[in-house]
């Protein structure tokens, strides 16, 4: 957003709006702008990072839960939300689980995935190994 109000240029992904506040996020900070000022600013909207969707198919026995703790504790790329696992599909002893995630840099794509791929692996490998 270009705006004379808040002293040039403001980034960051909307939040909340409020009565009298919209609130951005920009990494860990959050920015209070006044509505008056983003009504008067010039909105650029940015390009969301390219992240992470795939479906995975493993063993039944492997539950949601067991995914999620495994991606939380595997990846260390920042995201911009807790990565999303929802389970779509129970076939012949097997689960396919859509994980999403999106990084918080759009550098950091790549090893988002690698890292979100590892997890999963560790998943299955341990369950090869049960």
């Amino acid at each position: 957003m270009h705006a004379g109000g808040v002293a040039g240029q403001v980034e960051g992904t909307v939040t909340s709006l409020g009565l009298l506040y919209t609130t951005l996020a920009n990494g860990e900070d959050r920015i209070l702008v006044p509505n008056n000022v983003v009504l008067a600013g010039a909105i650029v909207p940015l390009r969301e990072p390219s992240g992470v969707d795939l479906r995975a198919r493993l063993d039944a026995r492997v539950t949601p839960s067991e995914v999620e703790e495994r991606i939380e504790n595997g990846v260390s790329v920042p995201t911009r939300t807790d990565p999303l696992i929802d389970l779509e599909e129970f076939v012949d002893g097997e689960v396919i689980l859509r994980v999403r995630a999106t990084p918080v840099r759009s550098e950091d794509g790549s090893a988002l995935a690698d890292e979100v791929v590892a997890a999963l692996d560790a998943v299955h490998t341990g369950q090869q190994a049960g």
